[in-house]
């Protein structure tokens, strides 16, 4: 009966490990997962200003052609 004690002990502490490594695993997960959220909100943030100025350049350069044109055609 002991050796069959033995192995019960040594599974519980086997299982009681597996445990611990998922949830040092999740931890990891979840940390890199709001990681990756705050760098994607903040790309998005970027992204947002450079169509932004994007738009803005665009109005000016057309601006700036239509005044050109109008020298010209003058």
């Amino acid at each position: 009966m002991s050796r069959l004690m033995t192995a019960l002990d040594q599974l519980d502490a086997a299982i009681d490990r597996l445990h611990s490594a998922v949830d040092a695993h999740l931890e990891r997960h979840d940390s890199e997962r709001a990681r990756l959220a705050e760098e994607l909100k903040a790309l998005k943030t970027h992204h947002t200003a450079l169509q932004t100025e994007a738009r803005t350049v665009s109005n000016r350069l057309d601006a700036a052609i239509g005044r050109l044109k109008a020298l010209v055609e003058g």
